[in-house]
This record gives C-alpha cells, sequence and structure tokens, in this order.
C-alpha cells in the first residue's frame, strides 16, 4: 500500500534561505509528534552559502565579507556534508520523512535520494549516477549536478539536496563545493547545451529557458522539471500524493 506525501510546492519563488529552515523545523517538530504526514518541501533560494557539519571555513576561496558585500547569505547548518551553494534557477528539496517508521536506515535513505534524482534527470537523456564511493550526490560523468546533506534525528530527516537546474554556476568558483576541489560543478541547462538541445527541444511547453524570470517568478519549463522530481521521488519512495 503506497504511503501518503505531503507537497508542499514554493519552488515558484524565490525563499531566503532562513524563513525555508524554520518552515522545514516546524514541519519536523510536527512529524516526530504524528501532527503530519511524510512531507516534501520544494524551494529555491535567493544565494546562500551553507555549512555543514563537516565543513571547514577553509573551503572558502573568496573571504565571507565579499561575498556578503555582493548578495550572499552565509549559514552554518546542521546537516551532513561540507560547504556548498544555494540559489535562483536551484531546486531544493527537503523530505520530512520518518524514515524509521519507513523501515530505511541512513544510507538507503540517501541513495533513494540519489536514484530520485537519476530518475528525474534520465527524463531529459542525461545520463546521470549516484552511489559514487566517497563521494555523496548526483554527478554526469566527473561533473557534480546534485548535492546531497541529509540530518535524521528521533528517525525523521531532515534537509536534503539541490538540483542545479539552471543556476548561476559562478557562485561556485568562490568555494571549495561540498570538499573536492579537483571537481566540476554542472547544471541541467548547461548539459543539455552541452548536447546541443534545450529544454524546449525536447517535449516541455513553454519558452526554451528554465529558471526565475525578472519579476522572480520561475518559467513554465522549471516547474516541468520539479513536477518531473516529484513523481520520481514519489515511485522511489512508495509515496502516493497527498
Amino acid at each position: 500500500m503506497l504511503r501518503p506525501l505531503r507537497v508542499i510546492n514554493l519552488a515558484s519563488t524565490l525563499t531566503n534561505y532562513t524563513a525555508g529552515l524554520r518552515l522545514q523545523d516546524s514541519l519536523v517538530e510536527e512529524r516526530r509528534q504524528g501532527l503530519v504526514d511524510d512531507t516534501l518541501i520544494l524551494l529555491q533560494h535567493y544565494p546562500v552559502y551553507t555549512l555543514g557539519k563537516r565543513g571547514n571555513a577553509s573551503d572558502f576561496r573568496t573571504p565571507q565579507k565579499d561575498l556578503v558585500k555582493i548578495g550572499a547569505e552565509i549559514c552554518s547548518v546542521p546537516r551532513g556534508g561540507e560547504l556548498t551553494f544555494h540559489g535562483p534557477g536551484q531546486l531544493v528539496a527537503y523530505p520530512i520523512i520518518g524514515v524509521k517508521q519507513a523501515g530505511l536506515g541512513a544510507r538507503a535513505f540517501v541513495e533513494g535520494l540519489e536514484d530520485s534524482i537519476v530518475d528525474c534527470l534520465a527524463i531529459y537523456g542525461i545520463n546521470a549516477r549516484g552511489r559514487v564511493p566517497g563521494a555523496t550526490g548526483v554527478w554526469v560523468g566527473a561533473r557534480k549536478i546534485a548535492a546531497i546533506g541529509v540530518r535524521i534525528s528521533h528517525g525523521v530527516s531532515s534537509h536534503g539536496l539541490a538540483l542545479n537546474i539552471e543556476t548561476d554556476l559562478s557562485y561556485f568558483q568562490h568555494i571549495v563545493p561540498c570538499g573536492i576541489s579537483d571537481k566540476e560543478v554542472t547544471s541541467l541547462r548547461q548539459e543539455l547545451e552541452t548536447q546541443g538541445q534545450g529544454l524546449g527541444v525536447i517535449g516541455l511547453q513553454g519558452p526554451a529557458r528554465i529558471g526565475t524570470n525578472s519579476a522572480g517568478r520561475t518559467d513554465s519549463n522549471f516547474a516541468e522539471v520539479v513536477g518531473g522530481f516529484i513523481a520520481c521521488f514519489q515511485k522511489r519512495f512508495g509515496f502516493s500524493i497527498g
């Protein structure tokens, strides 16, 4: 029997990172108390660098004060992983899941997140892979397209993943992303353009562009990718959409 999943999709506009965390934390507490079903929050953030439990300030290639001057926020968070970037054109997903109740260990949960992203990218003809030894996340060749950093406390997960759809990849030049200095970061748009394609070429409705427009709202193709990810997540973890 499929389990119910509540989806809170806020990815059509930009959300301040700390506001997103407050929403997540309140729902985590409600999930621990059994007041709500498993929940998937979907967001896009204003530019922010987040430092996980294994992160190190030395992973900033640019002084933090200079990053603040260009409008980026810097936050330390209690998730796994190191230093990464979130910003417009990137899908951030926070699965608030009763992993213990579902009989999932931490490794199986992370691998399920990786597989959900791989399945989503396959819709667009991108051959991605997770489960790379010593390198959590999702990769296209030697290029990282999605980062994963989760926290599991009292049997409930929080934080989650970030998938680069049409992210401004120049922000990653200021840091050592996820503690890996010798690998590139990529996005869905960059991979499609490398193949001589665009999202509009492969059957999506609307303009052949994704990400946020000048009004701060997402274009239709970004929403299509979000919808594809939701479906892949649902299938991988055995959820119905409530």
